[in-house]
């Protein structure tokens, strides 16, 4: 899994699971100017570990008091989410 930050978009590309999640240097998130935008295109796999660290993400930008907005989620995701109930913390652009 990789994060490409660009602006204030956020691009995660790959597998976001429990394998890929043990490297430290992805919990590292740079601060941010104004409103986050997530980009989940080029998710091909995730799991609930992915879904925790989606989480995370969306946690520390908020905290931050800033607007972070999920774009493009795979139905892999949203099926975790809704079948581990946190679908409503996550912000999709387009509710599913």
């Amino acid at each position: 899994m990789k994060l490409n930050f660009v602006n204030n978009e956020i691009n995660v590309v790959g597998d976001i699971d429990r394998f890929n999640l043990i490297d430290k240097k992805l919990f590292s998130f740079p601060a941010m100017t104004s409103d986050v935008t997530i980009e989940l295109t080029n998710v091909t796999s995730v799991d609930t570990a992915g879904v925790a660290f989606l989480l995370k993400l969306v946690a520390f930008y908020q905290n931050q008091k800033l607007n972070v907005t999920l774009t493009n989620p795979p139905s892999q995701l949203i099926a975790l989410a809704q079948i581990s109930n946190v679908l409503g913390l996550l912000p999709l652009k387009d509710n599913i």
